[in-house]
């Protein structure tokens, strides 16, 4: 009887404690502005991904191409550990599909964002 209370027990701890890592943030989410030295390498200043899955993607207006571009209104989804699929609409009904791939975690980290498997800018936590 002890030993079956004790698996039930510590089965119980383990699957609360699965259950709760779960929950915590993906490290994509959060504030991320271009690192670009210059304000003409990157197609895109700043993205934030916020923790319900919804984000904005700003354009870079001094890049060549984007100079009348509007913020790009964004749903994400985790694809792994450190990357997030990225779908974003703006004034037009046109989808555009990024992924952010995070490279270094932490309150210095490091993330790309891809589109079409092509790193359009790159980030650090903002």
């Amino acid at each position: 009887m002890k030993k079956c209370f004790r698996f039930i027990a510590v089965s119980s701890v383990i699957a609360v404690s699965l259950a709760l890592s779960g929950c915590g943030a993906h490290p994509s989410s959060g504030a991320w502005v271009s690192q670009a030295a210059s304000g003409s390498e990157s197609a895109y200043s700043s993205v934030k991904l916020e923790f319900d899955g919804t984000g904005t993607v700003r354009p870079n207006t001094a890049f060549a191409g984007q100079e009348n571009s509007t913020d790009l209104r964004c749903v994400w989804q985790a694809k792994s550990a450190n990357s997030v699929d990225v779908e974003c609409r703006g004034d037009t009904v046109t989808k555009m599909r990024f992924e952010l791939i995070v490279t270094e975690e932490g309150d210095e980290g490091h993330a790309d964002l891809l589109q079409d498997g092509k790193r359009v800018a790159s980030f650090v936590r903002g």
